[in-house]
């Protein structure tokens, strides 16, 4: 059974069939000839079930909400802001990109977002400022990833969802994680600027500081209600979500009047498709994962690994989330690994809130990698450069991401102190 299931998704997967039409039929198939003999419209009912959940409605909200913010101003007046403030610093240019971008994870939650949003504002100043085409274009895959781990990331609630894990805990080990990114990211950027040599940019006054925050009150207003509202137990994360939509929808089209109802139904139609397809990978990780259980699989990937370290364990957990991470896209990643590999590594002892950033982290470095990291495709299209250029720019990002995950895996107190101070 697990080799039919196994070959038919990869050869579909291959052939370019779409994710839940790939994991869907193989289930169904395994189901008939090989299942427990339980009528079919068993597997239909748990795949509706698998989306009849009052938490799941986060997803779609943040999405909106991120489609909202990369069409708007609320991104490039927080990107001005940082760049007024630490843009005259050695590397300092590089280190308000990756700032921005985990700002932008704040307020959207998809890594692919931020490329598009934020890669065109800030990739030609990064070029005058004298960096390398192929730093600049690695720097910005790299760190667009923060949005992964910066909550809200959408990945983080479906591994909250699938593991029924806190929400509000696992936001904030991904946050833990995320700053650790960050620092790595910048102390590489300074690095880098000081051996070529490199300046900042002209230190802007205070006056023109005090602007720029101006400017962008309105947008910090957004990552305050969804983190303040979250952790103040005003909001449940559905609740914050719809919120952040309201509010993205009231600073776009009445404050700042860069979206009128036109451009509004646009990006409307455009998320519900992105989520549409989200909803429907649900459904089919859902009745993937029924079969699973009702097969006792995660019981026996818990026997393979019995007897084995908690780091031998988080190696191999690792290398199947990165690699699969590799092939196709980290929600789908999510979706179907996180229930097969959850309830093994419980039995082991492992903290549901750290391996949730340990996974999060690990699908975020799939992301850029190749051969075929998404991200590595959205940057060809927005930097207009070939697939060789962006994959050798993003090698050495890559080493920087696979060293902060060995910090994550090593590191679970330091992870877990914002959940158990702030949780």
């Amino acid at each position: 059974m697990p080799f039919v299931l196994l070959i038919g998704a990869a050869v579909l997967l291959a052939v370019g069939v779409p994710v839940f039409v790939a994991i869907l039929a193989p289930t169904l198939l395994t189901f008939d000839l090989f299942g427990p003999g339980l009528p079919a419209f068993t597997l239909v009912q748990k795949m509706v079930q698998g989306i009849n959940k009052f938490s799941l409605l986060a997803v779609p909200l943040f999405i909106y909400a991120a489609s909202i913010i990369s069409n708007g101003q609320i991104g490039k007046r927080l990107v001005a802001l940082v760049e007024s403030c630490l843009g005259h610093l050695t590397g300092g240019v590089a280190i308000a990109t990756i700032v921005s971008c985990g700002l932008f994870g704040a307020l959207s939650g998809i890594g692919q977002a931020a490329i598009v949003s934020i890669g065109p504002i800030v990739y030609p100043l990064l070029i005058r400022q004298g960096y390398s085409p192929g730093f600049s274009v690695g720097l910005l895959l790299c760190a667009s990833t923060l949005s992964m781990l910066i909550p809200p990331g959408i990945a983080m609630i479906l591994y909250s969802l699938q593991s029924m894990s806190s929400v509000g805990d696992v936001f904030l080990a991904g946050l833990a994680a995320g700053l650790i990114f960050i620092l790595v990211m910048s102390l590489y950027a300074y690095g880098y600027a000081r051996f070529k040599g490199l300046r900042g940019a002209e230190r802007q006054s205070w006056g023109q500081r005090l602007e720029a925050l101006r400017r962008s009150g309105w947008a910090l207003g957004l990552p305050l209600i969804i983190f303040g509202g979250i952790y103040s137990g005003v909001f449940t994360p559905t609740e914050a979500a719809a919120s952040a939509c309201v509010y993205a929808i009231f600073v776009e089209c009445v404050v700042y009047r860069n979206l009128d109802l036109k451009s509004l139904l646009n990006v409307s139609t455009g998320s519900a498709g992105i989520i549409a397809g989200i909803m429907i990978l649900l459904t089919a990780g859902a009745a993937l994962s029924y079969y699973l259980t009702l097969e006792n699989i995660p019981g026996l990937v818990a026997d393979l690994l019995a007897g084995r370290s908690p780091f031998e364990v988080m190696l191999y957990l690792n290398l199947v989330f990165l690699v699969t991470g590799m092939f196709i896209d980290p929600n789908s990643t999510v979706i179907v690994l996180t229930p097969i590999v959850y309830p093994a590594a419980m039995q082991l002892g492992m903290d549901p809130v750290h391996l949730g950033a340990v996974v999060t982290m690990t699908i975020a470095i799939g992301m850029i990698t190749p051969p075929f990291g998404i991200n590595i495709f959205v940057g060809m299209v927005t930097f207009n450069v070939s697939y060789m250029e962006v994959v050798k720019s993003a090698l050495p990002f890559i080493l920087l991401a696979l060293v902060t995950l060995l910090i994550i895996n090593l590191s679970p107190g330091l992870i877990l102190w914002l959940p158990a101070h702030l949780g």
